[in-house]
């Protein structure tokens, strides 16, 4: 039987933090962590964040049921008291026992002819599919279930990649990177991402879908900078940057200076009220729009270089 769990999440003033911690790790409790409460906003470029410092702390406390859940929060209304109204409850609910359950946020999904599906899938759920792409999410970005990765992956199979050399920036877990490795572009495709972990993840998703060793080559950093870029290839066939409006746009001289002549960038990560902005300045840079598709608000284009040779950047 599956164990259940009390998630409380809780409002704590400032003030308290320090107290509030140390009481609580003494406690029946488990304290998961504080956080400052976040505010989502949105920009001229897309999305942004910021933390609100003038408003209480978010802390989450957790507990195993083996009461009704009204004994529970009764229990914990009680234990709060000693802060005199600096600790109030926000919201309670039951989740399962964290082990392998995150796994159920995963499944198969279906994009184009092509199934993205973790290695844990239920086999009788693929058992037509003609074309599978193992990818196991991980701790990085890019299971295939955002809009932006989906329309990246319909129009690479619009594609012919043979041969192709690609770079990926915003790689994440590999999806796109193992799709054209898989598919005939030239190895290695070269996956760049910021998050340290996406290293690992894209090394085991290539080892699901049995690709050498050399398939794909992993670069940590961001490749705007030069010293990531200086790991990258001279020249490359189609680059792929799934990142945001303004990312896409800091990764402009890098693009410019890696593009063959022809070649094929496709961006994604772009918000549909600063499309016109994003767009034009590739243009600017000798970028023709090829293609282009929407999900919700996020936008995603195909581009073609037409400003012809530049300088071949070595490795």
């Amino acid at each position: 039987m599956e164990s259940m769990w009390l998630k409380y999440t809780l409002l704590v003033e400032p003030e308290i933090e320090d107290l509030f911690v140390a009481e609580v790790l003494t406690s029946s409790y488990t304290l998961g962590w504080i956080e400052p409460q976040i505010e989502v906003l949105t920009t001229e470029n897309g999305y942004d964040y910021a933390e609100n410092t003038e408003g209480p702390l978010v802390g989450y406390l957790f507990e195993p049921q083996h009461d009704r859940e009204e004994e529970h929060v009764d229990r914990l209304k009680t234990y709060i008291q000693r802060w005199n109204e600096q600790v109030t409850i926000k919201e309670v609910e039951l989740v399962a026992e964290e082990n392998e359950s995150w796994k159920e946020e995963f499944r198969e999904v279906k994009i184009g002819d092509w199934w993205v599906a973790p290695t844990w899938t239920d086999p009788a759920a693929l058992e037509s599919a003609r074309h599978i792409l193992w990818i196991d999410p991980g701790a990085a970005f890019g299971t295939g279930y955002h809009g932006t990765t989906q329309d990246i992956l319909l129009f690479l199979q619009e594609m012919d990649l043979e041969g192709k050399q690609v770079i990926d920036v915003g790689a994440g877990s590999g999806i796109l990177s193992l799709y054209c490795a898989l598919n005939g572009a030239k190895h290695p495709v070269w996956a760049v991402d910021i998050n340290p972990q996406s290293e690992y993840q894209v090394l085991v998703n290539a080892t699901n879908n049995h690709l050498p060793d050399h398939a794909v080559q992993v670069v940590i950093g961001d490749a705007s900078e030069d010293a990531v870029k200086s790991q990258l290839p001279g020249r490359a066939d189609v680059i792929l940057v799934n990142i945001g409006g303004d990312e896409n746009v800091a990764m402009l001289p890098m693009i410019t200076e890696r593009m063959a002549p022809e070649g094929i960038l496709i961006l994604s990560g772009i918000v549909e009220w600063n499309r016109e902005a994003v767009i034009a300045t590739f243009e600017q840079a000798g970028f023709q729009v090829e293609k282009e598709s929407q999900q919700d608000e996020w936008i995603t284009v195909v581009l073609k270089n037409i400003a012809g040779n530049r300088p071949v950047t070595s490795v």
